[in-house]
Parts: C-alpha cells; sequence; structure tokens
C-alpha cells in the first residue's frame, strides 16, 4: 500500500473541499430550509463533489482503466450537479441516469453476458441511485453509512474475492473522510447534495455490480439491506396515500427519529451504519455457506429488519386515536421510547 499517494490524495481532496466551500458561498450554491429540513440555517450544497474528484483520481492514477463507468459516472454527477443549482425535469434526470448506467453495466461486461436480459436490472440499478439519494436527509447518514459500505467492500476485495482495482475503493474512502470532516457535525458546513449522494450511490454500485459478477454470490446485496428497506417501505406508504414519491417529505424511519424523538442527526446516522455494519459481518458470513442456506438467511433477515421497521415506524405514525389515510397524527415519542 502507497501510504504517500493516499496521504498526498488525501490532502488534495480536503484543499478541493476548501475551495469548493468557497466558490459555492460566493455563488450562492446553498441550501435554503423550509418546514420539510432537518436543518435549520443556510448550508452550503454540493459538497459530495469530492466523491467524484476522488473516483477521476483513481481514473487517472489507473491509467484510464474504466472508461464506461467513469463516463456514466461522470454524466450522472453533472446532471445532479445542475439539478443541486436549478432544478432540473425528472424526466431528463431519469434518462441520464439510465445511460449512465447503461454504462456501468457494459463497464462490468453484464449487457455482453445477458443482452437484453439486463434491462430490467437497468432499471433496479436506476432505483437503487434514487433510493441512495433519497436517504440523505440528515448530517452524517450519507457519509457514515457509505464508510461502512466501502469499508467493507475494501475488506472483501483485499481478504475474500478481488473484484475492483483497490485504487478507487481507496480514493474513495479518502473522499468520504474529507467530507464527513466538514459534514459530519451538529452544524453541516456543507451537504453532499444530489452530486454528491448520487455519486457515490452509482460508485457502490459499480463495486456491487462487480463483486456479485465475479464471486457469484448475490448475497452481496445485503450490504445495501438498511437503505434498502427503509427507501422501499417509504416508498410504498406514501404511495398508497397518494403522494408524489419524488417531491421532498419526513416519512422515513430516520426523519421521524429526528423531527418526532429529537435524536441527534449524528446519532440517527450512527445508528443506520451501526445497524449496517453488523449485517455486512452477517452477509461475509453467508456467502461462505450453501445456496440453500444463502437463501433463506438472507430471507430471514430481511423479514426480521422489515417487521422492526415497521412496527417502529407504525408507532410513530399511526396512534391508536389516530387515522393514517387522513394524516392525523400526534406526537408519539414517549410511546417509542418505551418501546425501545
Amino acid at each position: 500500500m502507497n501510504w504517500t499517494l493516499y496521504a498526498s490524495v488525501t490532502a488534495f481532496l480536503f484543499g478541493a473541499e476548501m475551495l469548493y466551500l468557497r466558490l459555492a458561498t460566493h455563488f450562492n450554491i446553498v441550501d435554503t430550509p423550509n418546514h420539510r429540513s432537518a436543518h435549520s440555517r443556510l448550508t452550503v450544497r454540493g459538497g459530495g463533489i469530492v466523491f467524484w474528484l476522488a473516483a477521476f483520481l483513481a481514473f487517472v492514477v489507473s491509467d484510464f482503466a474504466t472508461p464506461y463507468f467513469f463516463a456514466g459516472l461522470t454524466l450522472v454527477a453533472l446532471v445532479s450537479f445542475v439539478d443541486d443549482v436549478q432544478s432540473i425535469s425528472n424526466r431528463l434526470r431519469f434518462l441520464v441516469q439510465l445511460v449512465s448506467v447503461g454504462l456501468l453495466l457494459h463497464e462490468t461486461g453484464l449487457w455482453q453476458e445477458t443482452g437484453w436480459w439486463m434491462i430490467p436490472g437497468l432499471v433496479v440499478a436506476c432505483g437503487v441511485l434514487n433510493a441512495y439519494n433519497f436517504m440523505d436527509g440528515i448530517n452524517g447518514i450519507t457519509v457514515f453509512y457509505s464508510l461502512i459500505t466501502i469499508a467493507t467492500l475494501l475488506i472483501i476485495n483485499q481478504f475474500i474475492a478481488f473484484f475492483a482495482d483497490p485504487l478507487l475503493l481507496h480514493f474513495s474512502l479518502a473522499g468520504l473522510l474529507v467530507f464527513a470532516f466538514f459534514n459530519a457535525r451538529r452544524k453541516a458546513l456543507c451537504f453532499a447534495g444530489d452530486v454528491g449522494s448520487v455519486s457515490m450511490a452509482f460508485i457502490v454500485i459499480f463495486l456491487l455490480t462487480s463483486l456479485m459478477q465475479k464471486s457469484g454470490q448475490l448475497v452481496y446485496i445485503l450490504l445495501l439491506a438498511v437503505y434498502g428497506i427503509d427507501s422501499v417501505i417509504t416508498i410504498l406508504y406514501r404511495l398508497w396515500l397518494g403522494e408524489n414519491i419524488f417531491r421532498p417529505h419526513k416519512s422515513h424511519l430516520f426523519q421521524l427519529l429526528v423531527h418526532q424523538l429529537k435524536w441527534s442527526h449524528l446519532r440517527v446516522a450512527g445508528l443506520y451504519a451501526v445497524a449496517q455494519a453488523l449485517i455486512n459481518v452477517y452477509a461475509v458470513w453467508l456467502s461462505h455457506r450453501e445456496g440453500q442456506i444463502q437463501f433463506w438467511g438472507s430471507l430471514i433477515l430481511l423479514t426480521v429488519l422489515t417487521w422492526l421497521y415497521c412496527l417502529l415506524k407504525n408507532r410513530l405514525l399511526w396512534p391508536k386515536t389516530s387515522d393514517p389515510k387522513t394524516g392525523q397524527r400526534r406526537a408519539t415519542s414517549q410511546v417509542l421510547r418505551k418501546l425501545i
């Protein structure tokens, strides 16, 4: 491991992030709080651009080893950054995401192996991309969760199954550590923005896809279990209420913990990261078991997690005296505290 290279990259990314904060402040690229926000002051938006920059450095140092992946990452980061500065249509954003994920899948060779059967995979990957973005709602959650995910993938790549150039993993980890300095605090200096959460999601999808393809172990999808359950159930709940799932809201469990129980952002973000870390250990253990054990082990885990999630969320959203269809709710913090 070239510690001098990684230290130099980390220092460069730190300086680049400082420069971006100055430029963003000058050009008014800031997040203005509203009634749906989890913050109360103007904060620089788009600080997660450092994730794209980390991937760019890995791309250059590796002699441009993954051109289709990086082209897709750049496309999706660009449209996300534009959306951070000035809102664009959902159709345009989704179209660019489809093209970008298509390039990602081409890089992994899955298009050549499965042909048009990869179209469902394309849609699922775009769903994961947006779910990762939807979960970026409080200080620390994206960076803590991604640190756990990238660190787990780095360990797997080094000790269990080699599937990716270590440079992308190490540089992404450096980018996350740099961003954590500015974001993982009570009053964040910057938010990841769409450019940050989507870029990191794209990197994670590429790494996970490569891992599952080369190892033949689909069980590694559990590395996104916590985000997946919160995103899917929240989307289904909002669809049931007839809400527009693309509009900002406070329906995720992590948002309810912050706004109703008054837990700190970092406490909730840490809870999500620790939960996913424990699941990652279990997923790695399952990867060494036979197929039937992997299937039933994954099913049992997801069932238990879904049940716990629904139990906690129902205690917050649907007290006995409220009608969930009308949205007439009252605070239920004491109920959940007793439950926990």
